[in-house]
């Protein structure tokens, strides 16, 4: 039998029953544990539950519940019954709720009471015909997962169940930090992919326990055998994640592994005191941005001797792509944000930057060694499609000697020892008279001034002779002088990359998107600079 997700749980279930599966947040500062096998009897219950009120193979099904034991229960249900989760990251704001959850038409939702309102009152999924509502406040008119696990448990076990030809596993939906959130459709060997590769990559299995801050990730925990923390704090706020409640959650429970974006570990590296130590912790995982290397530096000081901080590189479309950890990154001249290596299974191929789809990846398209280009990938992590956007399809896929790829929309070069460099968005490029300037190597060399927390690269004025802006946002207790614009100047005018920038703004806080916290949003800002500079 093909191997599943879910029946990975099963398995682990059987061999570890006892052992620790999920550890979450309880009332009064507590934490609750559940075991593989109290999981898999759960999980088991609602599929028989879910099947029984209408939600079964190729069902899509809208999932808005945060990461609590329902989570868990209810994913892994869908996945059982071969029904398509359609994931919506909140944090997005509720119209573009509401817009994604229209464009994937999901014909049922299962949410907590404060989704079901949302969706009451904002009209979301008008097509959803079966309504489940999770966690322990009920909505009249809708199924109480308790409920229909009761009924589960006193129905047969389900047989395996097919999945339809050609329908997905889930659609997860994009964070929308470069334009419009779409939903990936992912095939249910893709995932396997993916929860293999994170798995022999960073040597993750039974034994292990996870700090996970971000949902996604942590769904691949339980499957994997891994105990899954999940630590007191809001999903959709990771940058104003507690640090003090990680430092606990990581000792209490023994944890060898965490998942943060940058945001949280930018977070938990400044906001506990110098002698803070996590035995336990010999590896910290860390993607959705760059991490810049002060911030792994400042984490590693928390962990033991030997310990690494891993930057794997990829999308919600193909994850991962390439990944490096801290011994290497940190011996590399800092010159730059090098995701590392292809993964194994995975090709890299950089292309030159080309509007419009393309059909076929011909090595007349490819740059030159140590150029930059568009960052080309295809493998078992790939996505094929996205939900309902065929003409988005055309455009980020490509045929590669024959087999689908996917064009990321990034850039980077690669150097002599095959390492990616990443060189920012194809979006984000300010087109000069003298030629591109790419974000993000840009910005790298204005964050070296000590006074500097990040900037953005963005520009104003006609599409092919843009006037180059630098907006900046300082440290806490930093001033925005005439002297330290003079100073960012000179600094930008002593590299290459850099030396066409004149121009500087200060902004309080720049925005970021919802998900991670970590990604600029370079567009809101290309726009109000231009306010500024009118």
């Amino acid at each position: 039998m093909t191997p599943t997700l879910d029946g990975m749980l099963a398995e682990h279930a059987v061999a570890r029953s006892d052992a620790p599966a999920l550890v979450l947040p309880a009332p009064l500062g507590r934490t609750r544990t559940i075991t593989f096998g109290a999981l898999q009897r759960r999980v088991a219950d609602a599929a028989a539950g879910l099947l029984a009120a209408g939600i079964g193979p190729g069902t899509r099904t809208a999932l808005l519940v945060p990461p609590t034991a329902d989570f868990f229960v209810v994913a892994y249900a869908l996945l059982r019954v071969r029904a398509v989760p359609v994931v919506v990251d909140p944090g997005i704001g509720l119209d573009r709720v509401r817009s994604c959850l229209g464009e994937a038409a999901p014909e049922a939702f299962v949410g907590i009471a404060k989704a079901h309102l949302a969706r009451r009152a904002l009209r979301w999924c008008p097509s959803a015909r079966i309504a489940v509502t999770a966690g322990p406040v009920p909505v009249p008119g809708t199924h109480s997962l308790r409920r229909l696990e009761r009924a589960g448990s006193r129905r047969r076990a389900l047989p395996p169940l097919p999945r339809p030809d050609g329908v997905p596993a889930a659609i997860l939906f994009t964070s929308g930090s470069t334009g419009p959130p779409k939903g990936v459709e992912h095939h249910e060997d893709g995932l396997l992919a993916q929860a293999r590769l994170v798995r022999d990559l960073y040597g993750l299995g039974p034994g292990d326990v996870s700090l996970a801050t971000f949902p996604p990730f942590a769904l691949f925990g339980p499957a994997l055998g891994m105990t899954t923390v999940v630590p007191r704090m809001d999903p959709t706020k990771p940058g104003k994640v507690v640090p003090s409640r990680l430092v606990s959650a990581a000792r209490t429970t023994g944890a060898t592994v965490m998942f943060g974006s940058p945001a949280v570990l930018d977070r938990l590296g400044r906001g506990v005191p110098a002698d803070t130590h996590l035995p336990t912790l010999r590896q910290v995982i860390s993607a959705g941005a760059p991490v810049p290397r002060d911030v792994q530096r400042r984490v590693l000081a928390l962990l033991p001797d030997g310990a690494q901080v891993h930057t794997p590189y990829g999308a919600t479309e193909a994850l991962p792509v390439a990944t490096i950890g801290s011994h290497e990154l940190l011996e590399l001249p800092d010159d730059g944000i090098c995701v590392g290596r292809a993964v194994p299974g995975v090709d890299v191929a950089l292309m030159h930057p080309t509007d419009g789809p393309v059909t076929r990846l011909e090595p007349s398209m490819l740059v030159g060694h140590g150029e930059v280009g568009e960052v080309v990938v295809r493998g078992p992590v790939v996505s094929p499609a996205y939900a309902e956007r065929p003409e988005a399809t055309a455009a980020a896929k490509v045929s590669w000697d024959g087999r689908l790829a996917h064009r990321t929309g990034d850039l980077a070069s690669l150097d002599d020892a095959g390492r990616l460099w990443f060189a920012g968005r194809v979006a984000h490029v300010v087109h000069t008279v003298d030629g591109p300037l790419y974000s993000v190597p840009c910005e790298e060399v204005l964050n070296r001034h000590p006074a500097v927390r990040r900037t953005a690269l963005v520009g104003t004025g006609p599409a092919r002779d843009r006037t180059p802006v630098a907006v900046v946002e300082l440290f806490a207790g930093s001033r925005w002088t005439d002297e330290l614009v003079d100073e960012l100047r000179a600094l930008a005018a002593s590299d290459p990359r850099t030396k066409p920038i004149e121009v500087f703004l200060s902004h309080r806080a720049l925005p970021v998107d919802p998900r991670h916290n970590s990604k600029i949003d370079r567009e809101a800002l290309g726009r109000w600079a231009d306010g500024e500079l009118r």
